[in-house]
């Protein structure tokens, strides 16, 4: 029996959810290049499987290390990328591993290949981790949304996530390295730590499903399907928060995520700043504003009203000599706050203080453009199906099975 039990627990991590081989080597799936970290001086690679360097756009190997779970590190020393010790003279490298083996970066497990790139500078490093759609949004899923939520809430997810990458992909890709980054200025990623057997299931069925709607000239856009937690109320139009203009995202009434989301998520407590803490983080973030000398006044230039919900779109910025500027309002609430922990969403009131301002009577969670995955939980929860959750918040859209 102790025999058994060793063979078990030495067979456990080689143990997949359904449909994980058949979505890894999926046909025609996109590639998508996440950017996993940047401009760092150094960082450590290791996995279990032998791998190939190579200089990218070459097929010749540069170099080959035999199986080795010791990390290595990956630094520049003297304009050059040294691997371990060993460095070449390629700007750009891509490290291969062998049977689709899963690799370690800096503690995090990735499946794919790894691109390694010297920054213009030549003293930096950008790691990039080039991998398959549907792998990747496994480690997108459960990151962006409890992995435990009902199944079509989960599908619904899916379907959006791989919308919204492919859409920053085909729009910005082609203009630098990497497609998306790992973090929350696009989707946070997690790679393996994300991935769970109701994840897979989601991907599986789902896999090459998309939203696009169709345009008056009748040609078919994928457009970025935003998504995030809690809406408070209803949804915002995707013009007054990142300045594009989609039919399926101009926002709708949302009461389904105020049984689903956490109470802090609904109603969040006052904010508090000094004149120096916003004068600091606003004009670090936009060094333009230093123009105004020092911040002494913030007024609401424009907001959406949605009956018990006001999210604020504008907000003017005053000088002490009268001097003035205007930013967005979740561009505002992010320079403050950029983990987005505390003010948490552009629906809030600006009170003056003593020595600067409150952010009171906050409501919701995230930017409110696209899907509320609390209400997609709700809308699952009270039987929806996944194609009626995503034609709720995404209006005039449709889903196309791309491959």
């Amino acid at each position: 029996m102790f025999l058994c039990a060793l063979v078990l627990i030495g067979c456990r991590k080689k143990v997949q959810a359904p449909g994980v081989e058949h979505l890894l080597g999926l046909e025609n799936q996109p590639t998508i290049r996440v950017l996993l970290v940047n401009d760092v001086a150094s960082c450590l690679f290791s996995t279990e499987a032998s791998f190939t360097i190579t200089a990218v756009g070459s097929d010749s190997p540069q170099m080959r290390f035999d199986s080795n779970s010791k990390a290595l590190k990956i630094e520049v020393i003297e304009n050059k990328i040294s691997f371990d010790g060993w460095s070449s003279s390629a700007d750009s490298l891509q490290i291969i591993p062998d049977a689709n083996e899963i690799f370690i970066l800096n503690g995090r497990r990735y499946r794919g290949s790894v691109r390694i790139d010297i920054g213009s500078e030549k003293n930096t490093l950008d790691v990039i981790n080039t991998v398959g759609i549907e792998p990747y949004l496994a480690g997108v899923i459960g990151a962006e949304m409890p992995s435990y939520w009902e199944p079509q809430a989960l599908e619904a997810q899916a379907i959006a996530a791989r919308t919204y990458c492919l859409s920053i992909k085909n729009n910005f890709g082609d203009g630098r390295h990497w497609d998306v980054r790992r973090t929350a200025a696009n989707q946070v990623y997690q790679g393996v730590a994300g991935e769970s057997p109701a994840v897979w299931k989601a991907i599986e069925k789902t896999a090459g499903r998309v939203l696009v709607y169709v345009r008056s000239d009748g040609s078919e856009d994928i457009f970025p399907a935003y998504y995030s937690s809690t809406c408070a109320g209803h949804t915002e139009n995707s013009k007054n928060v990142f300045g594009d203009e989609h039919r399926p995202l101009a926002g709708v009434k949302c009461e389904y995520c105020l049984s689903v989301a956490k109470k802090e998520y609904v109603d969040w407590p006052t904010v508090y700043m000094t004149k120096e803490q916003v004068n600091e983080k606003l004009i670090g973030r936009y060094p333009q504003l230093s123009k105004l000398g020092s911040i002494e006044k913030i007024s609401v230039l424009s907001k959406s009203e949605y009956g018990n919900l006001t999210r604020l779109t504008w907000i003017k910025l005053e000088g002490k000599d009268g001097v003035s500027d205007t930013v967005r309002a979740e561009d505002f609430r992010l320079a403050l706050d950029p983990s987005g922990s505390k003010i948490k969403s552009a629906a809030f009131r600006i009170q003056t203080t003593g020595n600067g301002w409150a952010f009171a009577d906050g409501k919701g969670f995230g930017h409110g453009v696209g899907m509320c995955q609390s209400g997609a939980q709700g809308l699952a929860r009270k039987g929806q199906s996944t194609w009626q959750i995503l034609s709720y918040y995404y209006p005039d859209s449709q889903i196309k099975k791309l491959y």
